[in-house]
């Protein structure tokens, strides 16, 4: 099912680079759709109660090396396999109006490579799919996107590139180094290294290692400092462009430092706790700030999404289930509600030719439909209670506050949460609230300068084709804020089976015994009090 999942968009993309513009989009929307449902029925089918691996295909590819066509999913990766298919789906239908057959070429082959960073669990594989995410992503912002939409392109890929280099060595220094501690046969295979963590953490220079694996995740989360791509990435790509890059695209980092970070070098999680919850701090007042400063509505929404992904990384962080599951429900609300800001923007700044905040007023009474959904977009992306939003970074501060060696930071945090209410707040008044524009003396400017009149006739509401795409982001966004039990059996069985693989071969005590401890002794747990590193860190990972 998933070599389907993945070869239906590739299918796809072959079938519409052979077409006309025309046939073209319609391939690309029942490529997607199809993907969509396929990917659905995985979702509702999938037995969450031990959150174990499902869908497993495993055929040798170089056994020479190791290296296997390994790909199975689970309650952590499956939702954004859904997410993934259903943001192609709609990123599509956004931009109906392209007249380029490539264009929806390049959505497919994306939505196909995305799907396998998800799917893979071998390393190999993971890094193959990583790299052909990076490619028709590169050409939708630097052909289609606007103004400065080389510059950007050349920036996210000169990251992304330089991210990838890192964690290549980082996957070589790891399969060779434990098939070398331990004289097992080479391999890259995730199910085979979860068995040698002993083996990782002693390997030498395993703090390198981590982090050669971290800054490709990073980079692409994006947290700070390495995010200085993603403003300009965003602001330069088309609606559909950033649709995807802020829906999906980001959500392979988080996923990353989960599933390879976590779950192979849990150890090195801990020894860098501190220095990982601070750039998650950080990451969230300073996007937030950013947001706040910015005179471009898109570019607005481009910095909240430094400070939503913050939340994702200090939930992470907190190494426990609950802030894991807050990290990972943040990641798909995040993808749903972002995703819909910038559609929006999108369809707004199509219609009045600016993005600029101070040139727009009165978009409600203008546009009544479109008005609406950016108003419950936005309140989405303040966490608003009754939306997904919410319910992601309540979880994940609870998660990073119930954590004694994190909580300072989750506190820290919450001024984030104010400012990201200024934001938006300010945003919705200002673009959406006040007197529709209603006289062609209504003067706009858009984003080279250049004056435009308006009337309110010119400015039609959303079409169907429009109200279509954005209608399932909206539903979703409010139907996981209302009922998040259509999400959270699913990340909860995973995220136990998670830590229950670390617990189960960590090494406690003097003698090499099992220990567990209640919570109320976790704050006691260290070197001052003559427990070790890894009876701390066992603490850290009870539920």
């Amino acid at each position: 099912m998933i070599t389907l999942l993945i070869l239906i968009p590739v299918l796809g993309a072959i079938i519409a680079a052979s077409s006309n513009a025309e046939i073209a989009k319609r391939i690309a929307v029942a490529a997607s759709l199809l993907s969509t449902i396929i990917s659905g029925v995985m979702y509702f089918t999938y037995n969450t109660a031990g959150g174990a691996m499902a869908f497993t295909e495993k055929v040798p590819w170089i056994p020479s090396l190791g290296i296997s066509y390994h790909v199975a999913l689970d309650g952590l990766s499956l939702p954004f396999v859904v997410l993934t298919a259903l943001l192609t789906l709609v990123s599509v239908l956004a931009q109906f109006d392209q007249d380029k057959k490539s264009f929806y070429a390049l959505f497919l082959v994306m939505q196909a490579g995305i799907t396998g960073v998800f799917a893979s669990l071998d390393l190999v594989l993971f890094f193959l799919f990583w790299e052909v995410v990076l490619i028709p992503m590169f050409f939708i912002i630097g052909v289609w996107g606007y103004e400065n939409r080389r510059y950007a392109a050349i920036k996210f890929v000169l990251y992304s590139l330089t991210g990838s280099v890192l964690m290549l060595v980082g996957i070589l220094a790891l399969a060779f180094g434990v098939a070398n501690a331990t004289g097992q046969p080479l391999s890259f295979d995730f199910d085979v290294l979860k068995t040698q963590l002993e083996a990782i953490k002693a390997l030498p220079g395993i703090g390198l290692i981590f982090w050669a694996f971290l800054a490709a995740f990073l980079i692409k989360l994006p947290a700070f400092p390495v995010h200085t791509w993603l403003p300009h990435a965003h602001t330069e790509a088309p609606t559909g462009g950033s649709i995807m890059l802020a829906g999906v695209l980001l959500k392979m980092g988080g996923y990353g430092i989960l599933r390879f970070n976590l779950g192979l070098m849990p150890g090195e999680m801990q020894t860098y706790q501190t220095v990982l919850a601070i750039l998650a701090t950080v990451g969230v007042v300073y996007g937030a700030y950013c947001a706040m400063a910015q005179k471009d509505l898109k570019r607005m929404v481009a910095y909240s999404s430094v400070n939503h992904m913050g939340y994702v990384l200090l939930g992470i962080v907190s190494l426990n289930a609950m802030g894991i599951h807050g990290a990972v429900y943040q990641m798909v609300a995040h993808g749903l509600i972002t995703g819909l800001m910038f559609m929006m923007v999108g369809f707004l700044s199509h219609r009045t030719h600016t993005r600029v905040i101070a040139n727009m007023t009165g978009m409600y009474a203008a546009m009544p439909v479109l008005g609406a959904i950016m108003w419950m977009a936005f309140l989405g992306g303040l966490g608003l209670p009754g939306m997904a939003g919410f319910i992601g970074e309540f979880t994940a501060l609870s998660g990073t506050v119930k954590n004694p060696d994190t909580a300072v930071y989750g506190y820290i945090s919450l001024l984030g949460i104010m400012i990201t209410a200024g934001f938006i707040l300010y945003a919705i008044q200002r673009v959406l609230l006040g007197r529709a524009p209603g006289s062609s003396d209504d003067e706009h400017h858009d984003d080279h300068g250049s004056s435009h009149a308006h009337t309110k006739s010119h400015w039609h509401d959303l079409s169907p084709l429009e109200l279509a795409a954005a209608a399932p982001l909206v539903i979703l966004s409010v139907v996981l804020g209302l009922y998040p039990n259509l999400l959270t059996p699913w990340i909860d069985g995973s995220t136990q089976a998670l830590l229950e693989t670390v617990r189960g071969v960590t090494r406690l005590g003097d003698k090499g015994e099992a220990h567990f401890y209640e919570k109320c002794e976790c704050r006691n747990l260290g070197s001052g009090n003559g427990y070790n590193h890894d009876e701390s860190l066992e603490c850290q990972l009870l539920p």
